[in-house]
């Protein structure tokens, strides 16, 4: 679900970029399907094309948040937006030399980019093929402007043949961090390639040619997922594919920082590989806008064919149609996400990832810790599994809210996890937290709560998207500790669920509400978005949201506007303050100045309400959302 929430709020932050980037280009006038998988290598670990970007963006400002973006009142914030994000996108000026201005002038058609890497070479790699039909003089005037550029700064260039066509590579000057670094190009009539790499590039150059190497869109992933997601479309062409090999994409990612780092992350990487997880081998779909009735609709296909072995068994989601929310999640909310997880079948299979991240790779340390839990005199001599977990049914509830006025701490958040016999959970509950210090037993109405008290506070931990081939360029930040999702729990055993609230009046405010008036059934919004994922086939799934965007996005909009973003504790707002952090490894500061921004009334009546489904299938999970304009 975290996942998600990331990935949903990168997207966004790419669509404000795109919208923020300027005026209209001029239409293709059409022609064969954009494909550029058919040129990138079956190496290809991260990959996205646009299959038209003129028309893409013409359909983003068609968008309610598009034209919320064009409006006058945003323009300071939008232009000091645009600078942040082009300084957080230095890595593809510095891997391709192009600016993203640049970039707005020149392509006319559809824009792939891919992230490369080979066992082989341990080196990634970064491609790029753009269509430029009708601006081929204009484009080799950006060229021109890199090569003088790069001149100027103490590099050169060469013009060589690379299977068979006439490139221009170009040495940037060396420096202390980065090193000897290159950008190779080619241009013709229909198209620009650039690559970081005359070896990138001469596999582009093959393929075009008509080599029969091996292509991405052979990948069996890739290929599972394209045609997955495109049986969803009936074959309609969609505005974005892209796609990610989880392990091979963060090998990329691994080997642009620092060795140190990248010996700890890869060590990570292998242990999750021993576990099991190797059995996600890709993630990827396709992404609409602006396409009647939806804002924005996106499918997504996880690709594990399994068998699932040893920990990947935790990946236990049955289908259901029971969706009915509990009568405590409130109607007054900002997210809301339901779903099904064999929860003890998770537990009997975390083994193998905890004795391989936790215990080094050592056997049984798993073990160890359950059998020390039950069987040490001095332990609180509790059966975890069988006095705990055993109780937990299928059903899994997450829902947040905002308190008012909007503050760093502001959000509230539920977890509630299903219990097969209430009275038995809540006795384990009890035995679990009777000797632990740091939380407290408190009656409220009748109910017991286990109230988590006050640590002392640590930095927010760094959410960093540092290394990211053409994102950003890495130092070498010191390591913090990864903080608790909710520090300051409170538990309680509450009609039929174990409810675990980030904070405590959250908690007995939740268990003092008039359910019968204030339920989630009786918000409008909920029941047009279910409605909707019935109408997309979400009948029988494993997993449903609902987003309430204008609340959703509420906090880091007024957080923005009190100069206060970087010590925002939301998980989005995190995301966001790494994205825009102004230089690796260094404090985050605000440098957008929020005080130029309109009342969030007027941001409000431009962000509709989203849904999402997932669907469990034979080889990995299906996945449907979409945003609804604002009515």
């Amino acid at each position: 679900m975290l996942i998600l929430e990331r990935i949903r709020g990168s997207f966004l932050a790419g669509i404000v970029l795109l919208i923020a980037c300027g005026g209209l280009m001029p239409g293709n006038a059409g022609g064969a399907e954009f494909r550029p998988e058919t040129l990138f290598p079956d190496h290809t670990r991260g990959f996205l094309a646009i299959s038209n970007l003129p028309k893409f963006r013409e359909h983003l400002q068609r968008t309610q948040l598009g034209q919320l973006l064009q409006d006058p009142a945003l323009e300071p914030f939008v232009q000091d937006l645009r600078a942040q994000m082009e300084t957080r996108f230095d890595g593809i000026r510095s891997r391709l030399g192009i600016r993203l201005d640049e970039l707005e002038s020149i392509v006319t058609g559809g824009l792939g980019i891919a992230v490369l890497y080979s066992d082989a070479d341990a080196q990634a790699g970064l491609a790029a093929v753009l269509e430029i039909g009708g601006k081929a003089a204009e484009t080799r005037q950006v060229l021109d402007r890199v090569v003088r550029e790069v001149r100027n700064q103490g590099g050169s260039t060469a013009a060589e043949r690379i299977a068979g066509k006439e490139v221009t590579v170009i040495t940037l000057p060396e420096d202390e961090r980065r090193g000897t670094r290159r950008v190779v190009y080619y241009l013709d009539d229909e198209r620009l390639v650039a690559a970081d790499s005359t070896a990138t590039i001469e596999g582009v150059l093959k393929r075009i040619n008509g080599d029969s190497a091996a292509t991405l869109a052979e990948q069996k992933a890739f290929a599972h997922i394209m045609e997955r997601c495109g049986q969803d479309t009936e074959g309609a062409v969609p505005q974005i594919r892209w796609f990610i090999e989880p392990f091979g994409y963060t090998a990329a990612v691994r080997s642009a920082i620092p060795p140190e780092r990248r010996k700890r992350e890869r060590r990570l990487a292998e242990s999750l590989k021993a576990a099991g997880f190797s059995a996600l081998q890709g993630v990827g779909g396709f992404v609409d806008v602006a396409v009647e009735p939806y804002e924005l609709i996106h499918r997504t296909f996880v690709y594990a064919p399994g068998p699932l072995e040893k920990s990947a068994k935790i990946f236990s989601f049955p289908n259901s149609k029971e969706f009915a929310p509990p009568k405590f999640v409130p109607r007054d909310l900002a997210t809301y996400v339901t779903g099904y997880c064999d929860v003890l079948n998770a537990f009997d299979n975390v083994g193998p990832v905890f004795d391989q991240t936790i215990g080094e790779g050592e056997e049984g340390v798993w073990q160890d810790v359950l059998d020390s839990l039950k069987n040490d005199p001095t332990g609180p001599q509790f059966d975890l599994r069988n006095e705990f977990f055993v109780h937990f049914g299928r059903r899994i509830v997450v829902f947040s809210q905002y308190e008012l006025p909007i503050t760093p701490t502001s959000e509230r958040m539920l977890v509630a996890v299903e219990v097969k016999d209430a009275a038995a959970a809540a006795a384990a509950l009890d035995k679990m937290f009777r000797h632990e210090a740091r939380f407290e037993r408190r009656e409220h109405n009748g109910h017991v709560i286990w109230e988590g008290l006050p640590e002392e506070k640590k930095d927010l931990p760094d959410l960093n998207l540092e290394g990211i081939p053409g994102v950003g360029e890495a130092d070498s930040p010191a390591e913090k500790e990864s903080a608790p999702i909710f520090p300051n729990a409170s538990l309680t055993v509450y009609e039929g669920y174990l409810l675990i609230a980030s904070h405590y009046e959250y908690l007995v405010a939740l268990l003092d509400r008039d359910q019968a008036r204030e339920s989630l059934e009786r918000n409008p919004d909920y029941l047009t978005v279910m409605e909707q994922i019935e109408k997309l086939g979400g009948d029988e799934a494993c997993l449903k949201s609902f987003s309430l965007t204008e609340e959703e996005y509420r906090p880091t909009y007024e957080l923005i506007r009190q100069g206060k973003m970087p010590e925002s504790q939301t998980l989005m707002a995190r995301l966001l303050n790494s994205f825009l952090a102004p230089e690796p490894g260094k404090p985050r500061e605000q440098r957008i100045d929020g005080s130029k921004l309109p009342d969030y009334e007027v941001i409000r009546r431009h962000l509709g309400p989203a849904g999402l489904y997932g669907k469990a299938e034979k080889d990995g999970w299906f996945l449907k959302g979409f945003t609804l304009p604002k009515q």
